[in-house]
């Protein structure tokens, strides 16, 4: 049921997860853990925007 509208709108499958995520505020450089980088994919290889120009 939850995003049932989205999926809708979105032509979005059961079979696919909708993720929604948000990050507010200001980084600490002085944090050690905030030094830490990872190698991550590219957002294009797993993300697909819908509704957004190009």
């Amino acid at each position: 049921m939850v995003y049932l509208r989205q999926r809708e709108v979105a032509n979005i499958p059961e079979d696919e997860v909708i993720m929604t995520c948000v990050a507010m505020g200001y980084p600490d450089d002085s944090f050690p853990a905030n030094a830490v980088r990872s190698d991550r994919e590219p957002n294009g290889d797993f993300v697909r925007y819908v509704g957004f120009a190009d």
